[in-house]
């Protein structure tokens, strides 16, 4: 067989149900042993909606999401998608067409050195040389992305080699048994420092829902009586949002986090980023005295920043298991004791926090414009059993995490990175990886514009996505974030370039031009009704929510 022929038996025979992408010259050979190898081929219309299908695929799987882009123009295209890829440790494939390799030296049009463009958001990028070594350059690849640290990986395929004809049996990567489990001394180190807490609190990073370990937090929560807390920008369910136990991710800056981990004597940091910021400000996270447990498959994560007192490498879910072993062992009936008070003291607590929230979206119930509080609150009460929610909300993202439940592993995915452009395309990948599952996308105004060609692959393969649009006609998060640097201008109520008005978008128009159900909800009195019924449509739906265009400074 040819090359191309080759590749696509061994991505058939890793599993590879989707290949998602935008076609271009030089990946015709490529597409051309298409038909006969058991993928289906999911149109984009543009790549970095390929390559967000294709991130948020895997995410969702746990398994590999190939994108195939189209030469320098087409990979630059889905750079944006790729570092938030990179950043989510995604299992993601990319391959690009390259151009004819016998003329490379004379700098064909749309040609560039492909593999530095795409190897510093990569676990490992290369460029195919010789037509025989592409089949187990794939499977290297394939191996890699899956390998814990999962993180994707990228391939340039030179069009020519694609028709070689070659020997191979076309088979997929070989099978790893790659879940490391800890070391016992320090599993008896961790319980030690965890059995003498007085006041345990836990930080779930996104590492814990790669790991499928959600359950296995839960319990090692219930068992000490910890607050649990999810790491700045966490963007997968890893623990439920209705625990009682839970109480939110932690505000992205040291002087914040700090103020959260006072009062703390110990604390376990489970396959989290130790930490994220946006901005740059002074201080560390860390409160003097504290012991830091910190558990991660990615030794480049353990102290990375500031010190911990003990960094554990290995599975977390086989950690925490190991955990909850030895801590039946060493706990007394006092700390069982201990332990269930705090439970007791946290519900109580956490039930209040929802008191609050309840009661200030009621009081949004008959504002004008609608509240973003009343809009998540309701969006909530509609949302059927096991909806999946993948978000780019922005400057609405506070009250998706405050109202939406997120209570099952899977129900909810956002972009790592805080790119734009990224939901639209996602959400197509988790409709496909979840197809019993409703996906529903809450989506700022400003985020929608990144990639609305996402509509147009939802309509064509029917998918049952709802796109929710807070439409504040703005980039709202900048503006907040213009007042908290206590910019000039901002102070003058001046925001270059923030509005998105004059002319205003016609969303309806866009979705219903790319074949996608749309309404336009104004009042309260609407919304209720008007999301109940794009939820219910069987098919791709947007509702443009036209909410309070008040933004506030952010405060740490």
């Amino acid at each position: 067989m040819n090359v191309a022929s080759v590749l696509m038996e061994v991505l058939h025979a890793a599993g590879v149900r989707y290949l998602f992408g935008n076609p271009g010259t030089t990946e015709l050979p490529f597409l051309d042993a298409l038909p006969d190898s058991g993928l289906e081929y999911v149109l984009a219309l543009q790549e970095a909606t390929a390559v967000a299908a294709a991130d948020a695929y895997a995410q969702a799987t746990g398994r590999h999401g190939v994108a195939n882009v189209h030469v320098a123009p087409g990979l630059a295209n889905g750079l944006s998608i790729l570092h938030n890829a990179a950043r989510a440790k995604s299992p993601l494939v990319v391959t690009a067409g390259q151009q004819d390799s016998r003329f490379l030296l004379d700098a064909p049009v749309l040609a560039a050195d492909l593999v530095p463009m795409a190897e510093q958001f990569t676990k490992w990028a290369y460029e195919v040389r010789r037509p025989e070594e592409a089949p187990t350059a794939l499977r290297r690849a394939l191996k890699v992305a899956l390998t814990p640290p999962t993180g994707p990986v990228f391939l340039a395929l030179p069009m020519d080699l694609l028709t070689a004809v070659i020997e191979d049996a076309g088979t997929g990567p070989p099978p790893i048994a790659a879940r490391a489990r800890p070391e016992p001394a320090a599993i008896a180190q961790a319980a030690e420092i965890l059995a003498a807490a007085r006041s345990p609190l836990l930080i779930a990073g996104d590492g814990v829902a790669r790991a499928g370990a959600t359950g296995e937090l839960v319990a090692l929560a219930e068992r000490l009586g910890a607050r649990v807390h999810g790491e700045p920008l966490y963007r997968r369910t890893n623990f439920p949002g209705t625990h009682p136990l839970w109480r939110g991710g932690l505000y992205p800056s040291p002087v914040a986090i700090h103020r959260a981990l006072e009062g703390f004597d110990t604390v376990l940091i489970v396959g989290a980023s130790v930490f994220t910021w946006f901005l740059h400000a002074p201080g560390t996270p860390f409160p003097r005295g504290v012991r830091v447990v910190q558990v991660d498959d990615d030794a480049w994560e353990i102290g990375r920043s500031w010190p911990v007192t003990l960094g554990v490498v290995a599975d977390p879910r086989a950690t925490l298991d190991a955990l909850a072993a030895a801590l039946d062992a060493r706990m007394g009936e006092a700390e069982r004791r201990a332990a269930a008070e705090r439970v007791g003291a946290l519900a109580a607590s956490r039930a209040e926090v929802l008191a609050r929230a309840r009661a200030a979206a009621e009081a949004e119930r008959g504002r004008e414009p609608i509240g973003q509080a009343h809009l998540f609150a309701t969006l909530a009460s509609l949302l059927p059993p096991g909806a999946v929610v993948v978000d780019e909300s922005a400057s609405s993202l506070p009250f998706v995490l405050r109202y939406l439940p997120f209570d099952t592993p899977g129900s909810f995915y956002g972009s790592k990175t805080g790119t734009l452009g990224w939901a639209m395309g996602a959400a197509v990948g988790v409709q496909l990886a979840c197809p019993g599952r409703k996906v529903v996308v809450t989506v700022g105004d400003g985020s929608v514009m990144y990639a609305p060609q996402a509509l147009w692959t939802a309509a064509r393969h029917r998918l049952p996505i709802t796109y929710v649009v807070p439409n504040n006609r703005s980039y709202a998060i900048l503006k907040s974030g213009m007042l908290s640097l206590g910019l000039a201008s901002a102070k003058r109520g001046i925001f270059p370039g923030m509005d998105l008005v004059d002319p205003d978008i016609d969303y309806l128009a866009l979705a219903r031009a790319l074949g996608v159900r749309a309404e336009r909800i104004d009042t309260p009195g609407e919304l209720r009704d008007g999301l109940a019924a794009c939820l219910a449509h069987p098919g791709p739906a947007l509702v443009d929510v036209a909410i309070d265009r008040g933004f506030k400074e952010m405060r740490v």
